[in-house]
Order: C-alpha cells, then structure tokens, then sequence
C-alpha cells in the first residue's frame, strides 16, 4: 500500500532493508547492530524520499502520497522531518540526509547505491535536477554531494566486502529471474483435510492428523508407508489428535489429543517393530483446558518435548518443554495478551534453538529462542498470513517459512535478513524439511467461505431458515452490517482475485471500497454508529472506508502493534489498543484530525461504546478481566470467562453485549449477555467455524461466516534441494 524501494539500499551510513522495512546499520561482519527508531509515519516518508533520492520533494507531494490528504497544515510534516533527522543523526545546518529547499521542499541529498551495484544511483537525477529553477540555496548541492558520496563509499566498502561471501550464496533479491519455480508432486490423496504432517527421522512413514471435512467434529491421526502407500488409522473417535512428532530412532509419536470440554492431554504412542500398530497409547501430561490445536516438536537427542498449552488462570498459551525422563515441564514463553499465544514450535538440527510461531495483535510472529540463555528475538511478522508451521534449514543458518504468495522464504537466525527461496506451483500453509532435505508442505484449501446470515434466537424464534448471502466463487471472510436500518453490508470478499472490500445494498447493487494491488491482511472491520464510516484494520493499518472516496490511512502514533480498533458513540473518534513494548494501551484519534492519537487509558487493551452512549465496556490490560459501566453508575467487574468460555470479539449494543467464544473442536459459539436480566444466552446454534459475526440494526440476524467443504493433502518438493 506504501510507496517504499524495492531493493537493499545503503543510504549513507544506513542499510535499507526491504524485507524488514526498516533502516539498519551494520558491523564489519554484516550483523545488524542497530536500527533506525521509526514509527510507520515516519518510514513511510523515509521510503518516499528515497524512491525520489535526489528529486526536490514537496509538501504537498508528501501530504498527498504519503497521508492521502491534502490543503492541511503542513506541520505535521515539519515533526516528522524533525523525528527523521535525529534518528538518522542529521544536522538541518549541514545536512548529511535530507535537505531543506526554502518554501519548496525537501530533497534526500545521502548517497544511495544498491547492494551489490557500485556507484551512487541517483546521480543521473542530480544531474537532471540540479538545473538553475532548482539551484535555491548558497551551497553548490551536486559538488558537495559528490564529495559525501566519495566518502560514504570509501567508508562502506569494507562492509561491502564483508557482506559479499554471503550475498553471493543467495539469489539476488530483485532478480527474480534468479529464483527458481519449485512444484509440489502430492504425497497423500484422501478426500478431506490432511495437516500437521510430521515425516520419520528415516523417511519411510508421514504421520498426519486427517479430518473428512472441515465440519468434521473428530479429527484422526493416520500413518502412511510412503514406499506402499499404505494408510493405517493410529486414533479413533471420540477424541480429536494434532500435531504428531516422531522420537529421534522413530518408534513412537507424541501428539495432543483434545477431549471432550476442551481439555488437552500429551500422549505418547509406541509403535510394533513393523510402525504397522499401535502397541501402547499413554498419557504423558495436560496441556492445559481451553488449548486450541497445536504442533509438537521432538528434541534431537530425545530428552525433551515442547508443546504449546494453556496452563489454569492463562488466556494464552505458552511453550512448555517436558523432560521425557520425568519432572515437570517447563515454561518456556510468556506471550502477551492480545492474541491465543504460540502455538507451534520447531528444535533446531542441534537442539540447542526453538524456532516458534506466536498469533498476536491479530498477526502471526516468527520468533526464535536460545535454549541455552533463554533469550528470544523476533525475526518475522506477518501481516497478510498465517503459517501454521516453520522448519530449519539442514545447517540450522536460516528458517524456512510459506508466505501465502504461492513461495517460500527464509530467515537468517541471527541477522534477521530475509530472502525468497522459490516460487512454489501451490500456496502451503505448514512445511516440514526431512533430514536429507525434502520439503513437504500441506497446500489445497481447507475451505470455502460464504456469508450465511441466520436469526439471532437471542432475540427471535430459531426456527427461521439460514440464508447464505454474497456467494460467490471466491471467499468471503468478513461481514459488518451497518447499525442503520435499511444500510449496506460490508463484505471482504477476493471475487476478484485479492481481498477487496464491498458494499452490499439491499436493492442488490454493490460498490467497491478498496482497489489494493495485492493481498492485504483484513483483521477487522467496524461500522460508525451513524453508518457513514467504515474502519477497518488491515495488515496493521487503519483504514477509513468511505463510498465515493478513496481510503483514507490513518495515523496510529507509531504504535508497535494496534488491535481492537472501535468507535465513539458519537461516531467523531476513534479508540484502539496499542502496544508500546509489550505494554498495551488505549489511544483515541479524532477522525477530522487524523495527524496523532492521544493516551486514552493507559491500562486497557480494549474499550467499547454503546451506539447510545449508555454502556462502556473494556478489557484491562493488567488483569485481562472484563468490566461494564452504565452511564452513572460504578463499574462492575464481569465474569466472561468461567466455564470454559473464552471470549473473542466482542460487539456492544445498547441493550446487550456479543461475544464469540472458542470452544472444543476447533469450533466457536456466539454469547449473548442480556442487560436487562444480566443473563447469558446462545446467540445461534449454528456451526461456527471462525470469531466473526456481526448483528443486524434491528437485531433480528447474525452474519457468519460459513465455511464449505474443501481439501487439502500433504505435498513434497519434486526435486530434493540440496542447498537447505
């Protein structure tokens, strides 16, 4: 959505990474050492200075392509410039970085080259520019500029140099002729889901959990002969199995089983001599109540497991590691409060490093952690998709990971840098590399998406019939219903091949709100309570959506994440929770003046007004208990999350509160808390496979997404690739 440079720029003393959108420098031996303080505002600006390095940049240009504004003070500009300089250690009177034309602009003066391409990139632009209209200050800019430039690259060749040997080993980032076309050649072939695969230390048998649909309330795990292609049940009903891992010489498997009431237990299956049978299914130890799904990972010498789990009092789960020789297990991670937690794990080759994947702020995160000091850092967030697992590279250098774009990419360990692998001929969504390098990944659809609208039994009779609204042969994933009667639905829908979000009028027009170019992350959409506003958050950006005018960014006062974003009563601001260091917030932003957000609450991770202003609602960030306030009276504490219920998202009206629930069986239940009589009721009982609904203006309806039948089977790399 931003206008940022495509490829590794070094900018002075600085290193543009792409991949990580952020401004680094480096030691001698190409390891970042530190990274350029910047809020999104302002490496946005960054990024458009240095697309135009060189050119004579405006204020209005500025406020147009990079706020998406126009005729406002110029002030905020002014900050921003001001925020750059001293993070980049520039000096306005002698300018190294951006310089300031009088009444005109501003113009990136630091000396730009490519990585790997010598020789200052923008200096054809200088020449051009550097005309009589443009020449506005005392100081001859080309000659001091190229002075600078002969300097910076004297300094920076050492680093070059360093940087070289291990470059070269990669394929250019923005050659993509260089990076190669890789096909997934099924391994499995039932009719239904198969995931969390898990390949034997020999290579002969693949494990995986297997479900005949996604309405499938009982998921197996199942053993394949990858040389017969034989497949043998190891579970049956009526319990549900994940996440199966092989012991190092691969005769027994730990996996989760999730009973009845969502309790969690670790098992270990010992197999007979011919992997064939079951010999013994035992306990191990609890996961926790309320676990969702999860991966488990094996150590290499056999002594350890790692598995995710909800422990009693958590609401998110943290990675725990147990001794297989006996004792208890060991918490590993303390993931924050804005998402489920971590929920898969990968050793490294050597054990000595755990690669995890952790949902937060409504994104997932790469992380890695050294078992050794325990410290962790990380690596990857990924804003448009979720992957469900990550392996290490034969030389445990470098995680590899599925984007969701139909590649793969890898992440250094220790420097952070990232890289694209290959283009893959299907989108995986879990990888696994064996030990002689074969990459197996479950790729296919593991559904179809469809907005079913359904009667809220809350408020009226059950016995209505299920309509399924705005099919069509792509997904649909999100509706909100406006809270004006006789107003649109919005729908994201990817009809159109990438996300995009629709209005639906009743008269069965649509309208199109957004036109991105690819496909962006949707974690929430919310109505204003006058219906004339959209907010959307997409890809850990807020957005205004509007009909009959362009999307507008809205600033989020640099925040590390954002989540939870809703609206005033009187429909005029905007509140959000934002993280700032692991610390969550509540902020407030007046939509008429979108420049930066105030300190709302500082102990709140969600906060939500009634459309009349009669009910305030919110989430704090020190206990993660709920509360409710009615206009006047003192705050009362709610108790959302006893027997077994786990709220979700949460929608607030002037007569009751909405909220979604996870539940057992990867399946969610929708609450409805009656104000009136403080009692708890069953929204719908149809099946809910996902967190999100929306309610209609008059209350009458749901809309939920509906999930179709679809399949996935277990894939592998046709060519082994031995450079992993």
């Amino acid at each position: 959505m931003a206008i940022k440079p495509e490829h590794r720029l070094n900018v002075g003393a600085w290193t543009y990474l792409p991949e990580r959108d952020k401004l680094v420098k480096c030691d001698a031996n190409g390891q970042v050492i530190e990274t350029a303080e910047l809020d999104n505002l302002c490496q946005n600006v960054m990024n458009y200075l240095m697309v135009h390095a060189g050119e004579l940049v405006s204020k209005d240009d500025l406020l147009e392509k990079v706020w998406g504004i126009r005729a406002v003070s110029d002030g905020r500009i002014t900050r921003v410039i001001r925020v750059l300089r001293v993070a980049l250690g520039d000096d306005s009177r002698t300018p190294t970085y951006i310089e300031t034309v009088p009444k005109r602009g501003y113009r990136l003066v630091a000396p730009i080259e490519r990585v790997g391409e010598p020789g200052a990139i923008h200096e054809a632009k200088q020449a051009e520019t550097n005309s009589m209209d443009e020449v506005v200050t005392a100081t001859p800019v080309g000659s001091s500029w190229q002075r600078r430039a002969l300097l910076s690259v004297l300094v920076l060749m050492p680093l070059l140099l360093a940087g070289y040997f291990w470059l070269a080993t990669q394929p250019a980032e923005d050659d993509f002729s260089a990076i190669p076309l890789w096909r997934y050649e099924p391994v499995t072939f039932l009719d239904g889901i198969e995931f969390y695969h898990s390949i034997s230390p020999d290579e002969e048998l693949l494990a995986f959990s297997y479900a005949s649909s996604p309405s499938d309330s009982v998921v197996r795990l199942k053993l394949q002969n990858l040389k017969t292609h034989q497949v043998v049940a190891l579970t049956e009903a009526p319990y549900s199995s994940f996440g199966a891992a092989w012991n190092p010489d691969g005769t027994q498997l730990a996996y989760q089983r999730v009973l009845s009431g969502r309790l969690c237990e670790i098992r270990l299956l010992t197999l007979n001599a011919q992997r064939d049978r079951v010999l013994t299914d035992e306990l191990l130890t609890s996961c926790g109540a309320q676990s969702i799904s999860a991966r488990l990972s094996w150590s290499p010498d056999g002594r350890f497991l790692v598995y995710p789990s909800r422990e009693d009092g958590q609401n998110q789960m943290a990675l725990m590691l147990y001794p297989m020789a006996g004792g208890q297990p060991q918490v590993l991670t303390a993931p924050p409060a804005s998402g489920f937690g971590d929920y898969a794990a990968r050793f490294s080759r050597d054990g000595n490093q755990l690669a995890f994947l952790r949902y937060t702020s409504g994104a997932a995160e790469l992380w890695v952690l050294s078992l050794s000091n325990r410290s962790n850092q990380m690596l990857v967030r990924f804003h448009e998709y979720i992957p469900g697992n990550v392996d290490w590279s034969l030389d445990d250098q470098k995680i590899i990971y599925p984007t969701g774009q139909a590649t793969l990419g890898a992440v250094h360990a220790q420097s952070g840098i990232r890289q694209m692998l290959a283009y893959t001929s299907h989108n995986a969504r879990e990888i696994q590399i064996s030990t002689s390098g074969r990459i197996l990944a479950s790729v296919g659809s593991f559904s179809q998406l469809n907005i079913l609208k359904v009667p809220n039994e809350a408020q009226a009779s059950p016995y209505a019939n299920n309509q399924q609204v705005f099919s069509s042969n792509r997904s649909e994933a999100f509706a909100e219903a406006s809270p004006v009667e006789g107003g649109p639905v919005a729908v994201v829908s990817r009809r159109s091949g990438v996300s995009q979000v629709w209005l639906f009028n009743e008269d069965g027009s649509q309208v199109q709100l957004t036109h991105f170019a690819d496909n962006e992350r949707f974690s929430e959409l919310r109505f204003s309570p006058n219906g004339k506003y959209l907010l959307a958050l997409i890809s850990q950006q807020l957005w205004l959506l509007q009909e009959n005018k362009p999307p507008r960014a809205l600033v989020h006062n640099g925040s590390e994440n954002i989540s939870n974003p809703s609206w005033s009563s009187d429909s005029r601001a905007i509140y959000f929770a934002a993280s700032q260091r692991g610390q969550w917030q509540l902020m407030k932003l007046d939509i008429e003046e979108a420049d930066t957000a105030e300190l709302l609450y500082a102990d709140r991770a969600l906060y939500l007004e009634s459309p009349g202003g009669r009910y305030r609602f919110w989430q704090s960030s020190h206990d993660h208990r709920y509360y409710l306030e009615m206009a006047g009276n003192m705050a009362q504490q709610l108790d959302l999350i006893s027997d077994g219920v786990l709220p979700l998202r949460f929608v607030l009206t002037d007569e009751g509160l909405y909220f979604s629930s996870y539940q057992e069986d990867n399946r969610y239940q929708l609450f409805y808390l009656d104000f009136t009589s403080m009692q708890l009721k069953v929204a719908t009982s149809a099946a809910l496979y996902f967190d999100q609904f929306s309610v209609s203006a008059d209350g009458r309806y749901l809309y939920l997404p509906s999930m179709g039948a679809g399949d996935t089977d277990i894939a592998e790399i046709s060519v082994v690739q031995q450079n992993l």
